[in-house]
């Protein structure tokens, strides 16, 4: 009798194992964009969770808005690029305006001219 138990209970085992063992090779054939659903034994588009967002599974999928937008991150590379420039060419016109400025003023004092010897009139 002790025999027979001990063979069911390996029997239960191994019938365990084989079972856990199918899950997990049917869940590692699902492809990327796809997740295992036990309730329906298949590998199901992970576009469905959009359409049925609370099913059990759709955590494991990586959802489409938490994919970079290329563009966004150019734009604002773009836009952060043209401020550094559009603010370097005012600082370096604002310095060529002020140096303008500065050797236009006229002298506090002028400038004596006098006849040294080289001056023969």
């Amino acid at each position: 009798m002790a025999s027979n138990a001990l063979r069911a209970l390996c029997g239960l085992i191994i019938a365990l194992v084989t079972s856990l063992h199918a899950v997990g090779a049917q869940k590692s054939m699902c492809g990327n964009s796809e997740f295992w659903n036990s309730d329906l034994d298949i590998c199901v588009p992970c576009a469905s969770c959009k359409k049925y967002p609370k099913t059990p599974s759709c955590n494991t999928c990586k959802s489409v808005e938490d994919t970079p937008d290329v563009w966004k991150l150019a734009a604002i590379t773009s836009f952060s690029v043209l401020a550094v420039v559009l603010v370097g060419a005012a600082l370096i016109i604002v310095v060529m305006v002020h140096r303008h400025k500065l050797h236009k003023r006229p002298l506090r004092e002028p400038i004596e001219e006098t006849a040294g010897p080289l001056y023969q009139a």
